[in-house]
């Protein structure tokens, strides 16, 4: 399956279960701060960034070689969770009366966007350079889990692809090795320790 189908497919994955949500529950808990709307917002944007980074320049070198790297040095040292937390609710605001119509278009001009790309493009985050298919990985990885908890704030069973909940999974795994944390992991997902409370890879 190519980068491209397997974003599609987390893309879709992502509508079909924002289409599920009642209209009485788009106001109720979503994760941590967001109610449902501001986290279905947040989910939003694994697609809005794809189509906004991929209109900057492309940089010259490759700054972050991984999805994996992306999270375990960039993602943690220069993200700022209250800024994170305004824009979800920004774009939660942004979804208008129609959710669906709205994603359903940015997930159409995502596409298009990297249609248009050549194989070796890289994406530019803050000026370092990210080849596209990790920057991508790091796209299906927000959605599929992202998908997973407005899921669970609705009451809806998330049909995610199981190909992507693998992949999302062993990113996951593979962040936790560049923290440190991977024999934690490796002994929880075996049955061995359970992890602590609160524990995170991101």
């Amino acid at each position: 399956m190519t980068d491209l189908a397997r974003y599609q497919q987390a893309c879709d994955a992502f509508i079909r279960t924002v289409r599920h949500i009642r209209p009485q529950q788009w106001s109720n808990p979503g994760l941590g701060v967001w109610d449902v709307r501001a986290l279905v917002g947040h989910t939003s944007r694994a697609i809005i960034t794809v189509i906004e980074y991929l209109a900057l320049d492309e940089p010259e070198t490759v700054s972050i070689d991984s999805s994996a790297d992306y999270y375990g040095q960039i993602y943690l040292t220069y993200t700022n969770p209250e800024a994170i937390a305004l824009r979800g609710f920004d774009a939660g605001r942004a979804l208008g009366d129609d959710p669906v119509a709205h994603v359903t278009a940015l997930r159409d001009a995502a596409i298009d966007a990297i249609g248009r790309q050549h194989p070796d493009r890289l994406v530019s985050l803050g000026g370092m350079g990210i080849p596209l298919h990790e920057y991508l990985r790091t796209r299906v990885f927000e959605l599929v889990v992202h998908t997973l908890d407005i899921a669970r704030a609705t009451g809806q069973e998330a049909a995610i692809p199981p190909l992507l909940v693998e992949e999302a999974a062993s990113l996951a795994a593979g962040i936790a090795a560049l923290r440190g944390d991977g024999e934690q992991v490796l002994l929880a997902l075996t049955g061995r320790t359970p992890l602590p409370p609160g524990f995170s890879v991101v």
